[in-house]
């Protein structure tokens, strides 16, 4: 992964059920939402970065949150 990621300073997924890339590498990892499926359920996305820069992912995550405000947002009340 180190190999992959000289170049790139943080990259961005969708998060599955599991983050197995970063589980086994222990590359620093964010997640958040991102909106709503159509069932209504939230989703989300994953930044990813190198090893020891975290600082670098959490500026991203911000910067997205601060850009889309989708963390401010509710899913809808089922009765």
């Amino acid at each position: 992964m180190n190999e992959i990621l000289q170049d790139i300073d943080v990259y961005i997924e969708m998060t599955w059920s599991t983050n197995w890339s970063t589980n086994l590498t222990g590359l620093p990892i964010v997640v958040v939402p991102c909106g709503f499926h159509r069932s209504g359920k939230p989703t989300s996305v994953t930044f990813v970065g190198k090893l020891y820069q975290e600082e670098k992912v959490l500026a991203v995550a911000k910067a997205f949150q601060n850009a889309t405000g989708f963390h401010l947002q509710h899913p809808e009340r089922v009765s």
